[in-house]
């Protein structure tokens, strides 16, 4: 073998044994698959305990405080829309508190009530932004939305940070409510 075709092969092979470096989009989606559960268990508000509000004179009646009581008792299966900016297999999230399910299943009204309707334990469609990264990508933030129908919502802001190689939430500020 010539000195270049040496070279060249040389080169070649060191080309391809070097780690294939993850794409912007890449390091974003592991970042949110990661951190995914942690922002809805941290962010997420039971719609039906959120909406649940008293009538005068109701506060200290026993049949509502009955029935708040049994809802925050109810926290297994909790159905959460969650509006899809991204490749999410919300399969993979499904656990024993929370079922997923893509917003597009339902049309889309202001009030939520279809959804409502098909699962009793829906409570709440969330969203979220990509998440922005400083230079080091050591840290990380994402604004989350959470809509509980017509003019019921409340957003965050997450922030994000690795630490021993996993990226976990460090910390939440609410930034509106409606």
């Amino acid at each position: 073998m010539t000195k270049t075709a040496k070279l060249l092969f040389l080169l070649f092979f060191v080309i391809i044994s070097c780690n294939k470096k993850q794409s912007e989009t890449e390091t974003e989606q592991q970042v949110f698959d990661e951190v995914f559960l942690q922002v809805v268990n941290k962010t997420y508000i039971d719609k039906r305990l959120y909406t649940h509000i008293p009538r005068k004179g109701e506060e200290n009646d026993s049949a509502f405080l009955a029935v708040e009581r049994e809802l925050k008792k109810d926290t297994a299966e909790l159905v959460v829309a969650v509006e899809k900016t991204r490749k999410i297999d919300l399969n993979k999230f499904t656990n024993p508190k929370f079922i997923f399910k893509d917003f597009a299943e339902l049309p889309k009204k202001i009030e939520l009530e279809n959804w409502s309707e098909k699962y009793k334990k829906f409570i709440g469609v969330m969203s979220f932004s990509k998440i922005k990264f400083d230079a080091k990508k050591e840290n990380g933030t994402l604004n989350v939305s959470y809509d509980c129908g017509g003019k019921c919502g409340l957003g965050y802001k997450v922030y994000l940070k690795k630490e021993k190689g996993k990226w976990k939430v460090v910390k939440i500020e609410k930034t509106w409510i409606s």
